[in-house]
């Protein structure tokens, strides 16, 4: 699964890089935010804007969001 990595990339610069990265990914794909909730909402604002949708990996791993087509 093609993954994009936030770790050190500021907020400012995170719009570019997660919409580089989308517009060539295979779906479902994944972005490592860590922990900032902040970073998330950018990650899902922009999914949300492509019509797509994204979810976090699992229970315990809140840091990684899954971007897959709505079905």
């Amino acid at each position: 699964m093609e993954t994009l990595d936030l770790h050190g990339t500021r907020h400012q610069k995170a719009d570019d890089k997660i919409r580089s990265f989308l517009n060539f990914a295979n779906l479902p794909c994944q972005i490592i935010t860590g922990n900032s909730d902040d970073m998330k909402r950018i990650v899902k604002e922009i999914v949300n804007q492509y019509g797509w949708y994204c979810y976090e990996k699992d229970n315990y791993n809140y840091g990684t969001l899954i971007i897959n087509e709505r079905i």
